[in-house]
């Protein structure tokens, strides 16, 4: 892969466009900042072109409501081909029900673990990618903000939190067939530490 992508310049500003647009008020640029970084993370770890532009789409169709996916799935499909389509359904979480409405988060959590056990392997990459980002954001803004500021932005407590990183880490151990394990290798110590950080922040309360 050359150093310039047409199709990851077009992924981002399709991002951009439909991701963007949902954005919650006061984000700014945090918020496209995400796929942006797990888009870094992918190319570091030597992923596939497809793979990354899966891992920008893959935000918007999590984030859409989902009367408004599939609408969205038609267009990522005729702009980047059903291999990017299939890569970035297969990486979604569960968030909403079919109502549109967000459901409560361990729920959630527990069938994307259910998810992960049979997902296709690049669709892996782009979730590890996507904690390795939120981990490594939630460690600093705990570290420069606080607790208080990071609690806004979680949906989990310390104790939610460790039951979810080491039941993932357990499913993507057992994933003999991923490519990519040495992820882990930079995950399991990173969400050690993000662990470590909530507890004594909640400890100084």
């Amino acid at each position: 892969m050359h150093g310039y992508s047409d199709r990851i310049n077009h992924a981002f500003a399709f991002a951009a466009k439909y991701y963007g647009a949902m954005a919650p008020a006061g984000s700014g640029m945090d918020y496209l900042a995400h796929p942006a970084n797990v888009a870094i993370i992918l190319t570091r770890y030597g992923c596939e072109q497809v793979t990354i532009v899966g891992g920008i789409l893959h935000h918007v169709l999590e984030e859409a409501t989902p009367e408004r996916r599939p609408d969205l799935e038609r267009k990522i499909a005729d702009k980047f081909g059903p291999a990017a389509l299939a890569i970035a359904r297969d990486a979604l979480e569960p968030k909403y029900d079919r109502r549109g409405e967000e459901r409560a988060w361990q729920p959630w959590k527990q069938e994307y673990l259910s998810q992960l056990a049979t997902a296709e392997p690049r669709a892996l990459d782009i979730c590890v990618a996507d904690e390795l980002h939120a981990c490594g954001s939630t460690i600093t803004g705990l570290r420069r903000l606080g607790v208080e500021y990071v609690r806004a932005l979680l949906r989990a407590d310390s104790e939610q939190t460790v039951w979810w990183y080491r039941s993932m880490l357990e499913v993507l151990d057992a994933r003999a067939d991923w490519p990519r394990r040495e992820m882990l290798s930079e995950l399991r110590p990173m969400s050690t530490d993000l662990v470590r950080s909530l507890r004594l922040s909640e400890e100084e309360l």
